[in-house]
């Protein structure tokens, strides 16, 4: 009984480790591919100070109260792809505030880009989430970079409906 439960552990340990080499998170050439992502998007005026602005909507967690989503294209080492970027401001904020002062209200920017080849089992989207500053938010254990295929993200846009992984529309 000892050595099957034994056996049952390495068992789970191997197969989070495979996934964990599948679905990278956070390593540094997912932290350097996203900061090339931040460029690209700043480039698109996507993001940064003056970027553009549509009109913001009442939002949920784990996103913030208010949200701008802005979907468009852009080029990124080489390779075109969707981008789809959400805008999150809160707390406590009026849609008005938000639309007279977005960067005063600005808390992160949550950005899904479709990269060809990424990973099949996420129908290729790469995840990453930045802080007001451009910096990576991190996982819950307080050192990891949102960037790549964060465990949280790729759960919950599983869910959405269609097979694209996008609650907004299902074109991908």
């Amino acid at each position: 009984m000892k050595k099957i439960l034994m056996a049952g552990v390495m068992l789970l340990a191997l197969t989070a480790l495979l996934a964990r080499a599948q679905m990278p998170f956070g390593s540094v050439a997912e932290q350097e591919y996203g900061r090339a992502l931040w460029n690209a998007l700043q480039s698109a005026n996507l993001v940064g100070e003056n970027h553009i602005m549509a009109w913001p909507y009442e939002g949920n967690a784990p996103h913030g109260d208010k949200l701008v989503t802005l979907e468009s294209e852009i080029t990124l080492n080489g390779q075109r792809g969707t981008v789809l970027v959400k805008h999150n401001y809160g707390p406590d904020v009026t849609l008005e505030q938000v639309s007279n002062d977005p960067g005063a209200y600005l808390v992160a920017t949550t950005v899904m880009f479709k990269r060809e080849g990424y990973s099949a089992a996420n129908q290729d989207w790469f995840f990453a989430k930045y802080l007001a500053d451009a910096t990576y938010d991190v996982a819950p254990d307080g050192a990891t970079p949102l960037v790549g295929s964060p465990t949280g993200c790729v759960t919950c846009h599983s869910n959405a409906p269609g097979e694209d992984m996008v609650f907004l529309n299902n074109k991908y």
